[in-house]
């Protein structure tokens, strides 16, 4: 079996002030990555981490709703796209379900999260406008805690995230998009001071920032696939971590500035309104650093 690759590249940073936005491209742009930017489910050599990380995460934090008939239908269907899909792009991850013990064949999202290296969410879109997460398997939440959307609305899973779907129309309208359009991509990027996949706010092993001490681009992919006849909607959250002293000098100048100006609401969303002054200093010798 040949060997598999590095991890993709992104830097969806740019040198303005940051706004939550949503930010939707469509799937399989070309971002740089070749035949990997095509893919749902990226496959590399940093596979066993994230499996063991995902294996030390508590059952509690994942959940499977199915409370009538349309969430086992919406189940069902995303079910069978996730086995299609990732036997289609990765044959060899729904193998490996046999060594769990799991059926390939019948294996549903509980499970395929277990071999692959996105979390999972499915959102259901109600009658009444609203929107439930009925399905969730996350194991390297960016600070906030997974266990808490069992049941909430996309709205209410969003609410602390400043300027994002903060009118009803707006959640509507993103809901409606992700449900009935599609697939899209879009990246969100914060910073932290190690490479720990796991940051929920009281589970993880979070490292505070020193100035002598590493920084880390964090970046998260997400993916939305669409059900439109099931009125649902699937995302895959893939966590990518760069090093600091692995970027260009060009995208450290970029990140430096995006940091200088991000807004005050967005930085204390992050937990970086206090530690901004440190970053800097980390980010600055980094510039000394030699690059990997």
């Amino acid at each position: 079996m040949p060997p598999l690759p590095r991890p993709a590249r992104y830097f969806p940073v740019k040198p303005l002030a940051l706004r939550m936005e949503a930010g939707l491209l469509r799937h399989g742009t070309d971002l740089g990555n070749g035949p990997a930017d095509g893919l749902f489910f990226q496959v590399d050599d940093e596979l066993p981490r994230y499996l063991e990380a995902k294996r030390r995460v508590p059952a509690a934090r994942h959940a499977l709703l199915a409370r009538d008939e349309q969430e086992r239908a919406i189940h069902a269907a995303v079910d069978a796209w996730l086995r299609a899909t990732l036997g289609r792009e990765h044959p060899e991850r729904l193998a490996a379900l046999a060594e769990l013990g799991v059926d390939p064949t019948r294996a549903g999202l509980l499970e395929i999260a277990r071999v692959v290296q996105e979390d999972l969410v499915v959102i259901r879109r109600l009658g009444d406008g609203g929107s439930a997460a009925i399905g969730v398997h996350v194991s390297s939440p960016s600070c906030w805690r997974p266990e808490r959307i069992h049941g909430a609305s996309f709205g209410a899973i969003h609410g602390p995230v400043p300027d994002f779907a903060k009118r009803a129309e707006a959640e509507r309208s993103m809901v409606d998009a992700m449900v009935e359009r599609g697939p899209y991509v879009r990246f969100v990027w914060t910073v932290a001071a190690d490479d720990h996949l796991d940051h929920h706010p009281e589970e993880s092993r979070r490292a505070p920032w020193r100035e002598d001490g590493p920084g880390f681009l964090r970046v998260e992919r997400q993916t939305t696939v669409p059900f439109p006849e099931h009125a649902a909607a699937l995302f895959l959250i893939r966590v990518y971590l760069y090093p600091f002293a692995s970027l260009t000098a060009e995208q450290r100048g970029v990140l430096a500035r995006a940091l200088e100006l991000m807004p005050a609401d967005v930085a204390r969303y992050k937990s970086l309104d206090a530690v901004r002054e440190t970053i800097a200093a980390v980010l600055e010798r980094s510039y000394f650093s030699p690059t990997t």
